[in-house]
């Protein structure tokens, strides 16, 4: 399953095209989520004008010896340039915007609990702050869901952050 994310984050990677600015689009992970949490996530942006842009990313998650999953999600960002400082270029500096998410868990423990997974759907917010240093960048996220559908046996979270590092071109 990890290479099948891979593998469509770099195929959407050289399908988009370049149409705006010197940072159109961008590609990153995240390394403490995957230390702390083992779930590994990788997220691809592309800008869709001055101001917007469009990420989707995908998820891997090993919470224990017994759940495990994968997902796929999007988010809009709307990009608050103008409200901090004109002079960042698209895809830098402040976001928020809306995000969804869909994550498909399965339950490999002992069969006396009767648990078999399921679908998670959550929708929310995110908000991020991108600091570019030339190409590269890092990205402070934060974001609330909010659970849409419910897994026996599995808590959720509404709350969740990360720092994103990848490589804006």
């Amino acid at each position: 399953m990890k290479k099948l994310l891979i593998v469509s984050a770099i195929l959407i990677v050289f399908t988009m095209s370049n149409a705006f600015s010197q940072y159109s689009r961008a590609l990153s992970v995240d390394p403490i989520d995957f230390l702390v949490s083992k779930v590994f996530n990788a997220t691809y942006e592309h800008q869709l004008n001055e101001k917007n842009s469009l990420t989707i990313f995908g998820s891997y998650y090993s919470y224990s010896d017994y759940w495990a999953a994968y997902g796929i999600g999007a988010s809009y960002r709307w990009y608050l340039t103008d409200v901090f400082d004109d002079s960042k270029t698209p895809i830098e500096g402040l976001s928020v915007g809306p995000m969804a998410r869909v994550s498909f868990w399965d339950w490999s423990g002992p069969s006396y609990w009767n648990w078999d997974g399921g679908t998670y759907v959550v929708i929310g917010a995110e908000a991020a702050y991108k600091f570019n240093f030339g190409n590269w960048f890092v990205e402070p996220i934060v974001r609330l869901g909010f659970a849409v559908s419910d897994i026996d046996g599995l808590d959720y979270d509404p709350f969740g952050g990360g720092v994103n590092v990848g490589y804006a071109w």
